[in-house]
C-alpha cells in the first residue's frame, strides 16, 4: 500500500487554501488550518475516494503553541493509497461525526485521554474513564503513576495508622476509583431511556467475551437503543509507551490482544523496521519464521473464536473439538517460543531465537490433520437448521457502511470488501506466498463465520508455503539481522540501545480482527514520543448499537461474537 501523491489529491491545493502537502515514503501528509480542517476531510471522503476512515488521535506538545497536533488516517480503496491529515489546536476542533461514524468514538477517545472539544459533537462522553474523571491520562504533565488522592486504608493494618514498613500494601494513599454515583452518572450519559426497561449486560458475563458492559433500551425483547460501556480493562498502554525502550514496549503489545499475541509482536516490529528504514536487512528466515507463526497464531484465534462463538448458541461439541486443536498449537507455540498466551518472540530485526529441531515436522504434521478437522466442524454448523436461523440474515453490514464505520478484518471482508493488509501491503513473507482472499456477499453473522473458515484453510496454505521456503534454505542461515553500521545502529537481541532516529510513521499489520496500525512519533532517542495505536476491535465494535437496534435480545450474543472483539486490544 503506497501513501498518497500530489496526483491523488491535487484538488485539495486548489480548494483548501491553507493546504500544504508533504510526501514521504513512511508517511505523506496535508497540513491544514483548524477552520478549513473539515472542508478537507469532506473533499478526500466525497470527492477524492478517500472514503475508509483508518484512525484520528492527538499528540501533545504541552510547550508549544497550539499546544496539540490532531491527524486523521484515511484510504482510497480504488488507489490502494493512504493520507494522513493534520492540523494544530489548543484544545478545540470541529467534528467529523457526519462524516463517519468511526470518528464519533475517535474523538471521544480524544476528549477522554486529552480534553480535547468538539463542536457539533453528538453526546461528548468519555471513552474509557468514568464521566465525573477529571484528568487526562495521555497528556504530558499527567504522571505514569496517576494521582495519588485517595485515602484508601490497608489491608495489613492491625489498627489504624499502624506500621506498615515491610510490608506488601503499605501506601495508604491510591489513585480515585469509581463510586456507585459515579457509576449511575456514567450510565446515564450514555442513554436516554425511552422504552420499558434498561437490561445492564456485563462486565462480566461471560457472553460479552471480556470485560466490557452493555445497556439495552428494550421495549419487551425488541432492543430500541443500546451503547457500550468500555474501559473496564484500561491499561494505558499508549502512555507505557512513552517511557519504554523500542524492544521493551513489545511485552506490552502480547497483552493486548491477547489471543493473537505474535501478530501483535509482528506488527510492531515491523513498524519500527519501517521507521529505522531497515527492512531489507531483515533476514529471509527470519521472514519466513515470523508470518509462519503468526498464521498459526491466527488459527489459534479462529479457533478460539469458533469455539466460544458455537458455545454462546448452544453448540457443546464444537466447542471442545475446536479446543482439543487449539491446544494443539498452543504446544507448538510453546515449544518455539517458550510461551503459550504472551509470547514476545519477535525482534526488531529478527527473532529472538532459531526454530528448534523437529519444529517444522510437528507444524507440517498439524496442518495436515487440521482441514479434515475443519471439514468435520463445518458439516456439523453450516447447513444445521437452528444455526441457520440464529445467523442467517441477522446484523447485516453494507460495504457503505465498513467504510462509514471504519471497519476491517473479517468484519468488513464478510461484507464483501477484500480489506487484507497481507495483499495490499505486504510485509516479512506475505509478498513471496500465494492466498486468496475470501469475502462474503449478504455481510450477515452467517457470511462472517464462513470467511472465518476459509480464513482458517488459507493460513494452512501459507504454513505449508512457509515449511517448504525454510527446508530450502541453510541450517545455519541467520534469524536476526546484522547492522551496517554498529556505531550508528545496535540490532541487539535484548533490545538495550536500539536508538530510532527523528521521524513519524504509521504502519500496520493484518491481525485476526482486522488493522492492528502503529502511529509512532520518534524525536530521536531509544522511546518514542507518542505511539497511537488502531486497534481493529475498537473500530469493529462502534457499530454494535446500529447492528442491535430493532433486533431481539436474543441476537446480541450471535453479533457480538461475530465481530469477535477483545478487550485488552479496545481498552489498550
Amino acid at each position: 500500500m503506497r501513501w498518497a501523491n500530489l496526483e491523488d489529491i491535487l484538488p485539495t491545493q486548489k480548494l483548501i487554501k491553507s493546504a500544504s502537502f508533504k510526501e514521504d515514503k513512511k508517511i505523506s501528509y496535508i497540513s491544514v488550518s483548524e477552520s478549513e480542517l473539515i472542508a478537507l476531510l469532506k473533499l478526500l471522503k466525497e470527492e477524492l475516494g478517500f472514503k475508509l476512515f483508518i484512525d484520528h488521535s492527538v499528540a501533545d506538545f504541552p510547550e508549544r503553541k497550539p499546544r496539540f497536533d490532531a491527524f486523521y488516517i484515511l484510504y482510497n480503496p480504488q488507489k490502494n493509497a493512504r493520507i494522513a491529515v493534520k492540523t494544530q489546536t489548543d484544545g478545540e476542533l470541529d467534528s467529523a461525526q457526519h462524516l463517519w461514524f468511526a470518528a464519533k468514538w475517535a474523538e471521544r477517545e480524544c476528549y477522554d485521554m486529552f480534553g480535547i472539544k468538539y463542536k457539533g459533537h453528538e453526546n461528548l462522553v468519555r471513552a474509557f474513564m468514568w464521566e465525573t474523571y477529571s484528568h487526562f491520562p495521555l497528556r504530558k504533565d499527567f504522571p505514569l503513576e496517576g494521582y495519588a488522592t485517595e485515602y484508601l486504608p490497608s489491608l495489613n493494618e492491625v489498627f489504624p495508622g499502624g506500621d506498615l514498613t515491610g510490608l506488601m500494601n503499605y501506601d495508604r494513599m491510591h489513585t480515585p476509583v469509581p463510586t456507585l454515583k459515579d457509576i449511575e452518572i456514567t450510565e446515564r450519559s450514555r442513554l436516554k431511556k425511552r422504552a420499558q426497561i434498561v437490561l445492564n449486560w456485563g462486565p462480566l458475563h461471560p457472553g460479552t467475551h471480556g470485560t466490557m458492559w452493555f445497556l439495552f433500551d428494550l421495549e419487551g425483547e425488541r432492543v430500541v437503543q443500546s451503547d457500550v460501556i468500555l474501559g473496564q480493562l484500561h491499561r494505558g498502554v499508549e502512555k507505557l509507551a512513552e517511557n519504554e525502550m523500542y524492544n521493551q514496549f513489545l511485552v506490552y503489545t502480547d497483552r493486548m490482544d491477547y489471543l493473537s499475541a505474535l501478530c501483535s509482536n509482528q506488527a510492531w516490529v515491523v513498524a519500527v523496521e519501517r521507521l529505522l528504514g531497515i527492512e531489507h536487512l531483515v533476514p529471509e528466515k527470519a521472514k519466513y519464521i515470523r508470518t509462519m507463526m503468526c498464521e498459526l497464531q491466527r488459527i489459534n484465534s479462529h479457533l478460539l473464536w469458533l469455539g466460544t462463538y458455537a458455545l454462546d448458541l448452544g453448540a457443546l461439541t464444537v466447542f471442545l473439538y475446536a479446543f482439543k486443536e487449539r491446544e494443539k498449537l498452543m504446544d507448538i507455540i510453546e515449544g518455539i517460543t517458550g510461551a503459550r498466551l504472551t509470547i514476545s518472540y519477535t525482534r526488531v530485526g529478527g527473532v529472538r531465537m532459531d526454530l528448534p529441531k523437529g519444529a517444522l515436522e510437528l507444524i507440517e504434521a498439524f496442518i495436515k490433520h487440521f482441514p479434515k478437522e475443519l471439514s468435520m466442524w463445518e458439516s456439523m454448523l453450516s447447513r444445521n437448521r437452528i444455526w441457520l436461523r440464529r445467523n442467517v440474515g441477522v446484523g447485516i453490514i453494507t460495504s457503505e457502511d465498513v467504510y462509514y464505520y471504519g471497519l476491517t478484518g473479517p468484519v468488513a471482508r464478510g461484507s464483501g470488501i477484500p480489506y487484507d493488509l497481507r495483499k495490499l501491503d505486504p510485509y516479512d513473507a506475505y509478498p513471496w506466498v500465494d492466498f486468496d482472499i475470501p469475502v462474503g456477499q449478504n455481510g450477515d453473522v452467517y457470511d462472517r463465520y464462513l470467511v472465518r473458515l476459509e480464513e482458517m484453510r488459507q493460513s494452512v496454505r501459507i504454513v505449508s508455503q512457509c515449511i517448504n521456503a525454510l527446508r530450502a534454505l541453510p541450517p545455519d542461515a541467520p534469524f536476526m539481522a546484522e547492522s551496517e553500521d554498529p556505531k550508528k545502529l545496535k540490532l541487539p537481541l535484548d533490545g538495550i540501545g536500539l536508538k530510532v532516529q527523528e521521524g513519524e510513521i504509521y504502519s500496520s499489520g493484518e491481525n485476526p480482527r482486522g488493522e492492528l496500525g502503529f502511529y509512532i512519533i520518534s524525536n530521536g532517542g531509544t522511546k518514542p514520543y507518542r505511539v497511537k495505536i488502531r486497534p481493529g476491535s475498537f473500530y469493529n465494535l462502534c457499530i454494535y448499537p446500529k447492528l442491535m437496534q430493532d433486533r431481539v435480545i436474543a441476537d446480541a450474543v450471535a453479533i457480538l461474537a461475530s465481530l469477535d472483539p477483545v478487550v485488552g486490544e479496545i481498552d489498550r
